[in-house]
């Protein structure tokens, strides 16, 4: 009787902390969907006037070994409806081994820099180092935007990007979705997965008045904001730990959500192991980072210190519906009747979540029969990604490219 007893209050407590972060999504894509439904104010879709379009934007592209890639993003980038002589592109050849900066060279238009340095190999170094390049030869622009080089650029990303800055705002991060969406069951769950990642979340967490992240792909930072705090993160993800540089410091991310961004996933499970192992170790969390956001807190009395504490308590949507699924069928083999319930209540609040992005992006039917025979294995490969990089023995910031086809096409 004691250890049923025992086994029940492990059950309540599990769905306390499952509760918590499902809540927390829900409330954000609730934000989102009411935000979506209210009536379109015409002068929001207005074309801007010539006068706005005054910032000067420096894009950099850090690539390693993208010779492929790379083409695409710079056609992209000559077709910006922005002024042409306010933003000149800039691609950082990082430790290449292939032809990338002769593909830059003979691009046009395109300044290339060279860096090779095998002790330092990380994107976050060819960042920073490229920044010091830019300052010493006087290259200095309003404002910096990073792209990866396998990213193709909406036309009016720049513009979207100007009229935040000139309301002065330093720090922004743009829509960053999925190229390829349709083309593999693997690319339809990362668009599914992305969406609510890369634009429910930050759109949500913008309409409560909180920080949003950076996210790598499609990030702008002011000139004065790098004066002010030089890049220096070096690690797996490097643009979320100089985030935490920012929040720490009381800078806010704005998310610009018209300011879009779309590059190519891997179409296969097996390709996606680099980018995953990368994402969820360079992600994970660190006790040292929310003891950090506690203080910032509590020094800056700033609530989205506190807000982001949440987001790193949140774990992975896998590990979430895996732990629903154990606590149902924990629930169901004690035959507790308010764990079941609660248990039910907590997947309907994932598949609420979920189902916040089918609502904004309406899909072809066709995909619902993918999700539903990959989503499985999907939430498998992901939890097997956590379990994995939970008993690695080491972990470094090598940049190793993650595998892709050796075209960019949107399907």
């Amino acid at each position: 009787m004691l250890v049923l007893q025992l086994l029940k209050w492990c059950l309540e407590v599990a769905e306390v902390l499952i509760a918590v972060p499902t809540v927390y999504l829900c409330i954000l894509v609730t934000m989102v969907i009411l935000q979506t439904n209210k009536p379109k104010i015409e002068c929001e879709d207005q074309v801007p006037t010539p006068e706005s379009a005054c910032i000067n934007f420096g894009i950099l592209i850090p690539a390693h070994n993208e010779e492929v890639l790379l083409g695409p993003l710079l056609k992209s980038l000559s077709t910006m409806t922005y002024p042409k002589d306010l933003y000149s592109v800039y691609v950082i050849a990082d430790n290449c081994t292939d032809s990338t900066a002769q593909v830059a060279r003979t691009a046009g238009g395109v300044q290339v820099y060279e860096r090779f340095d095998q002790a330092k190999r990380s994107k976050g170094h060819a960042l920073a180092w490229a920044f010091q390049q830019l300052k010493e030869n006087q290259s200095i622009h309003d404002a910096y935007v990073i792209f990866d080089a396998d990213s193709i650029i909406d036309s009016k990303f720049l513009q979207a990007m100007a009229d935040e800055l000139k309301q002065g705002k330093e720090a922004l991060q743009g829509y960053y979705g999925v190229l390829n969406a349709t083309e593999s069951p693997s690319t339809i769950l990362r668009w599914i997965a992305l969406t609510l990642m890369n634009h429910m979340r930050p759109f949500g967490r913008s309409l409560l008045g909180f920080s949003t992240r950076l996210t790598g792909n499609g990030m702008c930072l002011s000139h004065d904001l790098l004066e002010h705090l030089p890049w220096c993160t070096y690690g797996h993800s490097e643009d979320y730990e100089y985030y935490l540089v920012l929040l720490q410091h009381g800078t806010k991310v704005h998310y610009v959500r018209k300011a879009i961004v779309h590059s190519h996933m891997p179409p296969t499970f097996a390709d996606m192991r680099t980018q995953d192992i990368r994402w969820e170790s360079g992600l994970s969390l660190k006790i040292e980072q929310t003891l950090s956001l506690l203080r910032a807190g509590f020094r800056l009395r700033a609530f989205d210190c506190f807000e982001e504490i949440i987001v790193l308590l949140t774990p992975p949507l896998s590990f979430i519906v895996g732990w629903c699924i154990l606590l149902l069928a924990g629930s169901l083999l004690l035959w507790s009747p308010p764990d079941i319930v609660a248990s039910l209540i907590l997947m309907s609040g994932l598949v609420y979540y979920v189902g916040s992005a089918f609502l904004l992006l309406r899909p072809d039917p066709a995909i619902y029969k993918a999700l539903l025979l990959f989503a499985p294995k999907f939430v498998l490969w992901k939890l097997w990604v956590l379990l994995v990089l939970k008993w690695r023995k080491k972990h470094n910031s090598e940049w190793i490219r993650t595998s892709r086809p050796t075209s960019l096409t949107r399907v």
